[in-house]
């Protein structure tokens, strides 16, 4: 597969997001907030636009404290953590400050799912607040409505961007970014389909019928050539029968 970034209405909307926050007019808020389904490209998505607009990035860990959250962002913009905390976040401020960038938290789930762990969220608040820069948070599909219920939080996010399944159209975008062999198109919608429109899985759907055209010594699939082949992996799913025998 070729590593390109298939730009999906998804992609499109969320660098649109991410650019109006960047470059929005005095005295409107800048936090953004993207969130959906797993397997839907947020990670990907983020990773991109960074790249793009030299972003600050940092994966929020089930471990973290406002002190481990702040010290990472210390790291990240080229210092080292501090005992105290208002020094890192003087420090956070002060770098942004000089070199004005985006700040994505990726897996922000982990900042809001116990009531103790708000606070790191508040300290994002009073970085975001000082410095001005956008702040981007990432998380699954429970994220907004938990962020909707912190009003004072919830105020100061302007852009709300789900990732929810891509269409047939973003679908066939994909096939033609990534896919290096030909997917006919009977094949296409087959497996957009059995995904659901789960890019995730379209991916490593691709990655096998890829698989499958080399080790055939063919340049195209159809859907009758790739017949009742399994399209991705997933969890397995269990009947009721099942369930019982587990609890015995």
């Amino acid at each position: 597969m070729r590593h390109q970034m298939a730009m999906t209405k998804n992609m499109r909307r969320f660098i649109g997001a991410v650019d109006e926050l960047s470059n929005r007019p005095m005295g409107t808020e800048g936090m953004g907030l993207l969130w959906g389904q797993p397997g839907e490209g947020k990670s990907t998505a983020i990773a991109y636009v960074i790249n793009a607009m030299n972003g600050v990035y940092a994966r929020a860990m089930s471990s973290w404290t406002v002190t481990s959250m702040l010290g990472y962002l210390c790291k990240e913009l080229g210092g080292h953590r501090m005992l105290r905390r208002a020094d890192m976040v003087d420090y956070i401020v002060e770098q942004l400050c000089e070199n004005p960038r985006p700040v994505f938290i990726d897996e922000a789930d982990h900042i809001f799912d116990k009531p103790r762990k708000f606070e790191m969220a508040e300290s994002l608040r009073d970085i975001y607040d000082i410095s001005g820069c956008p702040v981007i948070l990432c998380g699954m599909e429970d994220i907004a409505r938990i962020i909707q219920g912190h009003g004072r939080f919830a105020r100061r996010i302007t852009q709300w961007v789900e990732f929810t399944g891509i269409d047939l159209a973003d679908a066939r975008t994909v096939v033609e970014t990534i896919s290096e062999i030909q997917i006919e198109e009977d094949l296409l919608q087959h497996m957009h389909e059995a995904t659901g429109g789960n890019i995730g899985r379209m991916v490593v759907a691709i990655s096998k019928i890829e698989r499958m055209a080399k080790t055939s010594g063919i340049d195209s699939v159809s859907a009758d050539q790739w017949g009742d082949r399994t399209m991705f992996y997933d969890q397995p799913t269990f009947g009721g029968s099942a369930q019982r025998k587990g609890k015995k």
